[in-house]
């Protein structure tokens, strides 16, 4: 589990943190900060600097697999980075040690469950398709590499946006815990607790793919747009065929229908069908 871990996306890739991240990480943390109420996010430099560094620690005591979250332009291939996410408070049952306790790792290195949190985006990444890409590959690496038996999340009880968005992954809300961790903003916070357990990860995962698809759709228009947008200028631009109205064909109003039925019709070439060969 402590080897570096990166998971590839197309909107997103999770690079396992590092200090080269901090500049990166304290432009993402620092420019906006308007939806940063419930959640913990460093908020300068020496903060972001003391962020990286227990991130880096836990990871080499094999507690947690901390991410910097990188966005990836869909148009232009740039990239830059946007926030974090971890999965941590990794619980290993198998180390022969009860009851389980950090510290304590099985022999294969791979945690039996573990919790999805740290997660912060700056707001430009946000309802972008970034976050459910990032879960979907946080996810599949839980249940699929490491074949745990759950994943955990939890968030502020105030932070109705933050619940709506676990219960979208598929996460069944098991219940409240009060007075449970130091709130973002000061005091202590209520927790509401998630899961999603073994069982129930290929309908969440479908699920998840699905939602991915259409964000994937999404962009892919916004990159045909410019296209679609010359196609409109070049189609302005091209002048109108005129042509000669159609000749409109009159009756005297004098004649009556069995006049008309009687007036002569000038014949056209008669047409001689093929004789057909007798039997």
């Amino acid at each position: 589990m402590r080897s570096p871990v990166t998971l590839h996306g197309r909107l997103c890739r999770l690079e396992l943190m590092r200090p080269d991240h901090i500049e990166g990480l304290l432009l993402a943390a620092c420019s906006d900060r308007s939806t940063y109420d419930y959640t913990y996010v460093p908020k300068d430099h020496d903060a972001v600097v003391r962020y990286v560094a227990l991130a880096t620690s836990d990871f080499a005591a094999g507690v947690a697999l901390p991410f910097t979250t990188i966005a990836i332009d869909p148009v232009t291939g740039s990239e830059r980075i946007v926030g974090t996410s971890r999965l941590r408070e990794l619980e290993y049952w198998r180390a022969g040690v009860w009851p389980p306790r950090h510290g304590h790792v099985n022999a294969d290195g791979r945690p039996d469950a573990a919790e999805i949190g740290s997660t912060w985006l700056h707001p430009s990444a946000q309802r972008t398709g970034i976050n459910t890409e990032a879960k979907l590959m946080m996810l599949s690496y839980a249940f699929e590499n490491w074949d745990v038996h759950r994943v955990s999340l939890k968030t502020d009880v105030r932070n109705t946006r933050s619940r709506a968005a676990i219960s979208a992954l598929g996460a069944q809300f098991e219940g409240i815990r009060r007075a449970h961790f130091p709130a973002a903003d000061g005091g202590v916070r209520d927790s509401a607790l998630f899961s999603i357990v073994r069982a129930e990860w290929p309908a969440a995962k479908a699920n998840l793919e699905i939602r991915l698809q259409r964000y994937l759709d999404r962009a892919a228009m916004a990159a045909l747009e410019p296209a679609m947008d010359q196609v409109r200028v070049d189609a302005h631009l091209v002048q109108p065929l005129h042509m000669d109205p159609a000749p409109t064909l009159t009756m005297d109003p004098t004649l009556t229908m069995e006049a008309a039925a009687g007036a002569p019709v000038e014949a056209g070439p008669v047409v001689q069908a093929p004789a057909i060969p007798a039997a």
